[in-house]
């Protein structure tokens, strides 16, 4: 390894372990943030950097080992003492009062009174506009947070920081709800900070990120720290395969679109409520064999394009045509039967029964079929080989096919949904979010499954917040805004900058 510059350390986990209950969390941690560095900490879900992290801000209490600041041990029992002690940290779900102003936000629970019993607002007014001028972030002291869009709430989240005196900022997926542009000027200003001697903590999956922006990478696995490496020395394949502990296999798209359109929209809308439509007119074919890629925000109309082409939602205006039929008032099950598969982003709310047995979920919406019945009594004998023969092909880590589904982990759990989706031989698939909480080696598993589905002819639509996952399975890409179709391109039209100039309503303002 190449000589490094070492900064100073200022704050240090030592030996934390951390259980809840019979899970064990944390074990024997140690990692170290320094003086003006941009640190990533890489993990699956369940590797601990998230519990690790609130350990650090005071939010949870090691079993085991003991914090150090500047050098000197500590046992922080709450978020207040770590923000005293020059702490700050964004949480993936913001926490802010969307009934308060900007400046309310960032002055609630600091507004104590001077020597003379007044609390100076106009004094601390001026100090958070200084911020956001330094900054230049797009922030109206007096408008309300419920009024502002996404970024801008980040943006504050991050002024509420800096007002509090954070020298150590640390990041839970802070991009997940961006564009490109916006994580783009993100990143532009948490370098910023750490040129200021600032250190900034980033917790992410998107390795991409890590390579274009940290100086140092900490990767999690099972609750401990498996690796560490200065980001210059290491790429994404590497970091990946230590996030899983083993290889991961490659997946490469080939196209197989054929003629034969599937499904059609024509001027589709869903009405949720009085008021502007929740899906706005939209319009577009996928054929047999294309993958068809959903962009956009979350937000904008994305789940009622989904509920509306499986039946969940009924159109209020405009057409559903599949294989030239109108469908648009078939019930769920009638979609099921004709050949529309559905995989849900919520997978317990959604996708599975939770108390239900692998087998049993693995036949979900087909007991009826007399392949797995006959004059109503279930062919369990039937059901089993059924099972076990899918837990086979799709690789399901479960010690029996009579297992709870609710006890197996996020990315089994995925390919109990996959592997029924999959073995109905739909004709139109939807799938929505199909990695969310699934491991690195898991997702190559599920994007060879869903190429391998378009190369048999089988029509896709393909709903992420995830453009990477899109660009590298998608024939096409069509873009969501506030209920409409705002634009529709090729797959050699893709281009993160471009999408992302539509997917904040800003066309011809990409690259």
């Amino acid at each position: 390894m190449n000589a490094q510059p070492v900064q100073p350390t200022v704050c240090r986990l030592d030996g934390i372990s951390k259980s809840f209950g019979d899970v064990k969390a944390l074990s024997d941690v140690s990692l170290d943030v320094r003086k003006g560095e941009f640190l990533a900490i890489v993990g699956e879900n369940g590797a601990g950097k998230s519990t690790a992290m609130s350990i650090l801000f005071g939010l949870i209490e090691p079993d085991a080992g003991h914090v150090e600041i500047a050098g000197e041990r500590r046992n922080l029992k709450s978020a207040r003492e770590a923000i005293n002690s020059g702490f700050g940290m964004v949480h993936q779900h913001f926490k802010l009062y969307p009934d308060l102003t900007v400046l309310e936000n960032v002055l609630v629970g600091n507004e104590d009174a001077n020597r003379f019993g007044v609390v100076p607002f106009k004094e601390r007014r001026a100090a958070v506009a200084g911020l956001i001028k330094e900054f230049e972030f797009s922030l109206d002291l007096d408008r309300k947070v419920s009024e502002l869009p996404v970024d801008a709430r980040q943006q504050l989240e991050i002024v509420k920081m800096l007002y509090r005196g954070a020298s150590v900022v640390i990041l839970d997926e802070p991009t997940a709800v961006l564009t490109p542009q916006e994580s783009l000027a993100l990143y532009a200003m948490l370098r910023q900070l750490r040129d200021q001697g600032k250190s900034v903590v980033l917790i992410t999956h998107k390795l991409g990120e890590v390579m274009d922006n940290s100086e140092r990478v900490v990767v999690m696995r099972q609750g401990e720290v498996v690796a560490e490496r200065f980001t210059g020395e290491t790429n994404k394949t590497e970091l990946a395969e230590l996030m899983v502990g083993r290889e991961i296999e490659t997946v490469e798209k080939v196209s197989h679109v054929e003629p034969q359109s599937i499904v059609s929209l024509q001027s589709v809308s869903v009405e949720n409520g009085p008021g502007k439509p929740s899906l706005d007119g939209v319009s577009f074919d996928v054929r047999a064999g294309e993958i068809f890629g959903v962009a956009g925000v979350t937000g904008n109309g994305q789940k009622e394009l989904v509920n509306a082409l499986v039946g969940l939602d009924r159109n209020t205006g405009g057409r559903i045509l599949y294989d030239g039929e109108d469908i648009s008032r078939f019930s769920v099950a009638n979609r099921r039967r004709i050949g529309i598969g559905y995989m849900a982003e919520d997978r317990m709310a959604l996708g599975l029964a939770g108390k239900g047995s692998v087998a049993e979920n693995l036949i979900s919406g087909r007991e009826g079929q007399a392949e797995f019945s006959v004059s109503g009594f279930l062919r369990t004998g039937r059901i089993r080989q059924f099972a076990r023969q899918l837990v086979q092909n799709f690789d399901i880590r479960t010690p029996s096919a009579l297992q709870k589904v609710g006890n197996l982990s996020g990315g089994n759990q995925q390919k109990v949904i996959v592997a029924r989706e999959l073995s109905a031989e739909p004709k139109l698939l939807v799938v929505e979010n199909p990695c969310w909480g699934v491991d690195v080696g898991a997702i190559a598993f599920i994007h060879r499954q869903i190429l391998d589905l378009s190369a048999k002819g089988v029509a896709i639509v393909l709903i992420s917040s995830d453009l990477e996952e899109l660009f590298a399975l998608s024939d096409r890409v069509g873009v969501m805004f506030e209920g409409r179709l705002e634009a529709i391109y090729d797959r050699g039209e893709l281009d993160a900058f471009t999408v992302g100039a539509a997917m904040s309503g800003n066309l011809g303002d990409g690259a």
